[in-house]
């Protein structure tokens, strides 16, 4: 039931410079899988591109695989689709404020104010989460500002639509191809 799918890439040394009647190897560029994961709308996505493959080849581990991807994707199924837990460190910018030096955060140009629909006021020295406002009333937002506050990173169950989509889609692929 468990998957690994690439998640963070790095990349040392510099691809070949453009040539279109000679492309090149790229001999000096190297990429290292930094990190792992279990993104069911990638793994759906994975599980095509394997049973297209098998379809057109008959390579059957390449549908072997696509198939054991579908059945994991299956393990992770709660009553809203298809979805694993993911603990996400990125939430740490919701109180951060713009920063000339490396340019994060909300840029709001200097004199110009304004009001968000919800009413929150817009204006120098904004965060992404004092310019929302409404994020403090979802029920899950203690898990946020613990970690604001120095606690660990939240962890939560994402539904993206696109991955319920690709998963679908998946699904009805494997029986478009094989029955």
């Amino acid at each position: 039931t468990n998957f690994q799918i690439p998640a963070d890439l790095e990349w040392t040394g510099a691809p070949d410079t453009w040539n279109a009647t000679n492309p090149g190897a790229n001999a000096n560029l190297r990429v290292r899988v930094a990190t792992k994961n279990q993104d069911v709308g990638i793994a759906a996505s994975y599980a095509k591109v394997l049973l297209n493959y098998a379809a057109k080849s008959g390579h059957a581990q390449a549908k072997a695989t696509g198939e054991a991807l579908l059945t994991s994707l299956l393990s992770h199924q709660d009553n809203l689709g298809i979805a694993t837990p993911e603990t996400r460190a990125d939430y740490n910018r919701f109180d951060d404020v713009y920063n000339a030096s490396n340019g994060e955060g909300p840029y709001v140009p200097p004199g110009w104010t304004g009001r968000m629909p919800n009413g929150d006021q817009i204006a120098q020295g904004a965060s992404f989460l004092s310019i929302r406002s409404m994020f403090r009333n979802d029920p899950q937002w203690p898990k946020v500002q613990s970690y604001l506050d120095g606690g660990p990173a939240p962890t939560f169950t994402y539904h993206r639509f696109w991955a319920q989509a690709e998963i679908a889609t998946a699904f009805s692929l494997h029986t478009e191809l094989f029955g």
